[in-house]
């Protein structure tokens, strides 16, 4: 897998987050896979281009699968790729805490041109900002 050691975050993995579960209920799957569609729109253009592929469409269904999942809907995820396991996946790729904010950063930008309620966009940051800090994986 990788050569380098992982370093580990003392925060752990993000637990449950109330109303995150609820979230797809409100926005739906259409909503759902265009914000990951507009996130992956900007991430050739990002800091952290060279950590994605050139081609992105496998990518935008995957990551749409999972936060389908994760807010509630259908298990997507688990039906079409297995368990998540989103930390080891990621091991093949140096994730600082520079690379979280920057892939945050694309996310923030997708949710603002969202229509979702303020408070539903919040939820979703919350998770957002809490399971990108346990995908750090290198101090460097």
């Amino acid at each position: 897998m990788t050569d380098r050691e992982i370093y580990t975050p003392s925060e752990g993995p993000p637990g449950p987050l109330p109303g995150l579960n609820q979230l797809f209920l409100e926005w739906g799957e259409e909503s759902i896979r265009d914000l990951v569609s507009r996130f992956y729109d900007r991430i050739p253009f990002s800091k952290i281009a060279n950590m994605f592929p050139e081609d992105l469409v496998i990518a935008k269904q995957k990551q749409a699968d999972f936060i389908i999942q994760v807010t509630g809907g259908p298990s997507y995820y688990m039906q079409n790729w297995g368990p998540a396991r989103m930390r080891m996946r990621h091991f093949p790729f140096v994730i600082d805490s520079e690379a979280r904010l920057e892939w945050l950063r694309c996310y923030e930008e997708s949710l603002a041109e969202s229509d979702f309620t303020q408070e539903s966009k919040e939820i979703f940051h919350k998770f957002l900002s809490e399971f990108s800090i346990w995908m750090i994986n290198s101090k460097s």
